[in-house]
């Protein structure tokens, strides 16, 4: 049996999932082949494989996957996995989503013998499947361009933010991958040229002593190894005594969902955290001298005007020109499916039609000048795309200044700094650009 494993899309990073699904599966009885849209060049012929599998980790890579698999002839055996699973079934019948790649889903929709041991804790992937990772994203500090590995301390969340895929699949649960699994696989990594290596879990602190336990561990085998993570505002209050130990540990920077200044839709996200407290997330990296990435979804139907502007005084007030992504400032809530924000009460009167093309349920604004004002800085950064940062953030800001009627910028010698960031912009919960788009219907690599 040939079957043939698919990414369209990983925020640049080698799709673990693969080589987890390869190692469950691995037999005399299956012949794997794997192809990664967003690195290579595409050059399939799919009537040469039995089956077709579509990782769909989100909502941009399965969006892809959808314009790329819609005119052509398909394996009569389709599955998909990952968050966006069920999206991917609900879209097309014909292809199953396999929730589980621990239990025995995929064998008897395979219809195989099915004996082997495995365990997603134990299982250290084998990445030989994967394009070899400089192809993925690097790591860009000033002059520097380095490899860039990832890993993940567990899988699941603990938290139940409304607008995130990843509590429809995993309800409020996670678990832990086992330390030794952890350290050999970043070793692979290393061994490949990895020097920086991303932490991918929804949230590194979910379970903050097994994270620290895992850096302290990784610091110990490789010293000069960097890292960043992703921690929600609420933990990095909470758990502010564990960052000086961070800073320690070679941990440059760390991403935060910020989401918007307003507290009404903070409210509605659920996502335990309030304006005034992405001041304080912002000082205690500050404080220990890790750079702190937020990430935005300032448009959802109860967006108002000034929240755009409160934004961007939040990231003049603590000079972070640098380390917000400008795309972030366009970024519109996605309601899909199986949407938790579907049952918040405050959602009903602005709630439209299930869109299937698009994967998402339309929703209207309270206010037309804010829709206005999105599309504006979203046509911005779509005509603009060969500026730089700095330059596309400050169109962006001019757009939103004369929109508001507010002055916003003040320094006009600003220092744009450069810092650790990956090249590869981080957003998962977003609509996939035009450029990825066209890449995907011409046959070239995403990145």
């Amino acid at each position: 049996m040939k079957i043939l494993l698919t990414s369209f899309y990983d925020l640049g990073k080698q799709p673990k999932i693969i080589a987890e699904i390869v190692d469950r599966y691995n037999s005399s009885e299956i012949d794997f082949d794997f192809f990664d849209f967003s690195v290579e060049d595409q050059n399939i012929d799919l009537e040469n494989y039995d089956v077709l599998g579509i990782y769909a980790p989100m909502h941009t890579a399965t969006i892809l996957s959808i314009e790329y698999i819609k005119d052509k002839k398909l394996p009569n055996k389709m599955f998909t996995f990952g968050l966006y699973g069920s999206v991917l079934e609900d879209f097309n019948s014909s292809i199953r989503y396999i929730k589980d790649i621990e239990s025995d889903e995929l064998a008897l929709f395979l219809e195989i013998n099915d004996d082997h041991q495995f365990s997603l804790k134990n299982n250290i992937p084998n990445r030989q499947i994967f394009p070899d990772i400089s192809n993925y994203a690097h790591l860009v500090d000033g002059s520097n361009n380095l490899i860039a590995g990832s890993v993940e301390t567990t899988y699941g969340c603990k938290h139940s933010c409304t607008h995130c895929p990843v509590p429809i699949s995993f309800n409020g649960s996670f678990k832990t991958y086992s330390l030794e699994k952890i350290v050999s696989d970043v070793e692979n990594q290393v061994k490949q040229g990895a020097k920086h290596i991303s932490f991918n879990d929804p949230d590194f602190f979910n379970g903050p002593i097994h994270a620290l336990k895992i850096l302290e561990s990784l610091n110990e085998k490789f010293p000069s190894i960097t890292y960043d993570s992703t921690i929600k505002v609420e933990h990095i209050i909470k758990y502010k005594k564990y960052f000086k130990e961070l800073s320690s540990l070679n941990m440059v920077f760390v991403i935060s969902a910020f989401e918007t200044t307003n507290d009404l839709v903070l409210s509605i996200l659920e996502k335990n955290h309030t304006s005034h407290d992405l001041n304080n997330s912002i000082e205690i990296s500050q404080d220990f001298g890790i750079d702190i990435r937020p990430t935005w979804m300032p448009f959802s139907p109860w967006t108002e005007l000034n929240d755009l502007s409160n934004i961007v005084k939040l990231i003049e007030k603590y000079e972070l020109r640098e380390t917000v992504d400008p795309i972030q400032l366009t970024i519109k809530l996605l309601i899909p499916k199986h949407s938790l924000i579907i049952k918040k009460p405050e959602i009903n009167k602005y709630l439209g039609n299930y869109e299937k093309n698009s994967l998402s349920f339309k929703w209207k604004y309270e206010n037309n000048d804010v829709e206005k004002l999105q599309s504006s800085l979203f046509d911005f950064i779509l005509n603009n795309s060969e500026l730089d940062d700095h330059k596309q953030y400050l169109g962006m800001v001019n757009i939103i200044e004369k929109c508001t009627d507010t002055k916003l910028l003040t320094n006009s010698s600003y220092d744009f700094k450069n810092v650790p960031k990956l090249s590869e912009t981080w957003f998962c919960c977003a609509e996939p650009s035009k450029i990825q788009l066209d890449r995907i219907k011409t046959n070239k690599a995403l990145i």
